[in-house]
């Protein structure tokens, strides 16, 4: 572009010196000022291309210096990430070294117990050492393993009189249950004539069990006996068993119950 503006230039100056020439009529004189301007455009277009090709110059080398930015901006991050690494290898190294040092300071204590004087062993001395510790430790095993059959033993009897001490108190309960149930007085609360059973507030919370014998009374007198047939939490039905065909008394709500016979 930029030669084409002096290309312009210099034809328009040409046209001028020509025009200047024809007023002038001096031929000589345009002659000599167009080889001037010739002249002076063959410099200008050298100047313009040595213009250019330092301008070309300048670029490729600010591409080349962005390039070499780039590369060294590359490096400066393998040279992060790589010493990244070396710390996490210095790390690890670190923990090794403290484990080394515990695992030493474990050794040393091992060795002030064999060597409590700081005083090393011949190598028999030393065989010997290690076969006072392995009989010691045989002992140990044995005495380990009778107080483990002592300790089963004991267990096996423990249970044996935990279950005695069980059953014990299981007759105990039903002893006092028994106890309880002779002692205790319920009364008729229905009466079902056609079918000939009664209902009896006492039932198994109050220790009733299905082969109680019930006997009714009413004041000194005997009614009847009763056999149970159902049993509840509180209440029980039971069949007349006896009394009631051969007795003018009837069983009727409000007559005592009295559970006997229980041992």
């Amino acid at each position: 572009m930029k030669k084409l503006i002096m290309i312009i230039a210099g034809v328009a100056m040409l046209g001028a010196v020509v025009v200047g020439v024809i007023n002038k009529n001096d031929l000589a004189a345009v002659v000599a000022e167009l080889e001037d301007t010739k002249v002076k455009v063959r410099d200008a277009t050298e100047k313009l291309g040595a213009a250019e090709d330092k301008r070309d110059e300048n670029i490729e080398k600010e591409t080349q210096a962005k390039d070499g930015r780039n590369q060294a901006a590359a490096a400066v991050e393998g040279v992060k990430q790589n010493l990244k690494i070396v710390e996490r290898s210095l790390a690890d190294v670190d923990s090794e070294l403290k484990k080394v040092e515990i695992e030493q300071k474990e050794i040393d204590l091992a060795i002030k117990k064999v060597f409590p004087d700081n005083q090393f062993k011949t190598p028999e001395e030393l065989e010997m050492t290690l076969t006072m510790l392995k009989d010691a430790l045989a002992e140990k095993q044995n005495t380990k393993a009778e107080l483990n059959a002592q300790l089963t033993s004991a267990s096996q009897a423990k249970q044996v009189q935990v279950a005695k001490v069980k059953e014990e108190e299981k007759a105990q309960f039903e002893r006092a249950q028994k106890l309880s149930l002779n002692s205790l007085i319920a009364t008729v609360i229905a009466v079902n004539g056609d079918w000939g059973f009664v209902m009896v507030n006492a039932g198994r919370a109050h220790g009733v069990t299905a082969d109680a014998s019930l006997l009714v009374k009413r004041g000194e007198q005997r009614v009847a006996r009763l056999r149970i047939v159902n049993i509840e939490e509180t209440m029980v039905v039971a069949d007349v068993i006896d009394g009631a065909a051969v007795s003018s008394l009837k069983v009727q709500p409000g007559d005592k119950v009295i559970f006997e016979n229980t041992h």
